[in-house]
């Protein structure tokens, strides 16, 4: 009978034991560091609005620019603010464009779009005063001349249609 019993506490230690060393190796040592956000996960794209700048030279308009963004953010960032950055990504844009005064905008393909991302970031971030924007990339970015915005399809409809 003593066999028995001391069989059974045997069983009953070991199986606690047993327990024991498994709980502990599977438990986590602490909580795991925040992986930083990547263009696979964690990052979100959003698109503006298109804006239209008025490009304005020797006391006229020569033309228009259209230009259209994304830009990348955290999303969790993201859904704590109660201002979204698109009217500042707009805003920073429009004075950026509108701003520039040594640059012939008929030949837009000099245009560097690289500082003009990078400023628009960097001016975003600034004004919330933390690193929110990621990445602003060119959706579109167009120069139209004066001479060649509106009027052209009125011009081949017949005159009762322009009406």
């Amino acid at each position: 009978m003593i066999k028995i019993i001391a069989i059974g506490v045997w069983v009953v230690i070991a199986t606690l034991g047993s327990s024991y060393v498994a709980a502990s190796m599977s438990a986590p040592a602490g909580p795991e560091p925040k992986a930083e956000p990547t263009y696979f996960a964690g990052l979100d794209y959003r698109k503006t609005e298109t804006i239209t700048v008025p490009i304005i030279a020797k006391n006229a308009i020569r033309g228009y620019v259209l230009a259209a963004f994304v830009y990348t953010i955290d999303g969790e960032a993201a859904a704590k603010l109660a201002v979204p950055p698109d009217p500042f990504i707009m805003d920073e844009a429009f004075r950026a464009v509108y701003s520039t005064s040594q640059f012939d905008f008929e030949k837009a393909e000099q245009f560097d779009l690289a500082a003009l991302t990078a400023s628009v970031r960097d001016a975003v971030n600034a004004r919330y005063k933390q690193k929110i924007v990621d990445e602003v990339l060119i959706q579109q970015f167009d120069f139209l001349p004066k001479n060649e915005v509106g009027g052209e399809g009125l011009k081949k409809l017949p005159p009762a249609a322009a009406k």
